[in-house]
């Protein structure tokens, strides 16, 4: 199950405001979530290679699919336990970031959300039984 996605970022010096967009693939496998992404200018010159990386589901907070408006797709957030599990990703904030998804990759992010927030609820169960 892979769901490409995109999202903005700015950055800002005293003079300029820059804008960046990363292009990139979130896919499921196993027992991790794997990013892979580019790094692109406003113009659409790549700035970065692709990029991959990946992060343990043990190490996810939580991970909903938030909807846009009518004819638009949605967000993909996607929250971890700890700030610095998710800082390798360009455009990250405390520890959360948000994945633009198109509208025909709706059903596949609302489907990895849920498999993902079943499994967390399970293994949380799990843990409570072992107590």
């Amino acid at each position: 199950m892979s769901i490409p996605y995109n999202y903005s970022m700015y950055e800002s010096d005293d003079l300029n405001v820059k804008v960046k967009e990363v292009k990139g693939i979130i896919s499921y496998s196993d027992d991790e979530l794997l990013f892979e992404y580019k790094v692109y200018d406003a113009m659409g010159n790549g700035l970065s290679n692709l990029s991959k990386f990946a992060i343990h589901i043990d190490n996810i907070k939580k991970m909903k699919y938030k909807k846009g408006f009518l004819f638009t797709g949605g967000k993909l957030i996607v929250e971890a336990d700890k700030w610095a599990f998710l800082e390798p990703l360009p455009g990250s904030v405390q520890g959360k970031i948000k994945l633009n998804v198109k509208r025909r990759d709706k059903g596949e992010a609302i489907r990895l959300s849920t498999k993902l927030n079943l499994y967390m609820s399970q293994k949380r169960l799990d843990d409570m039984d072992r107590e």
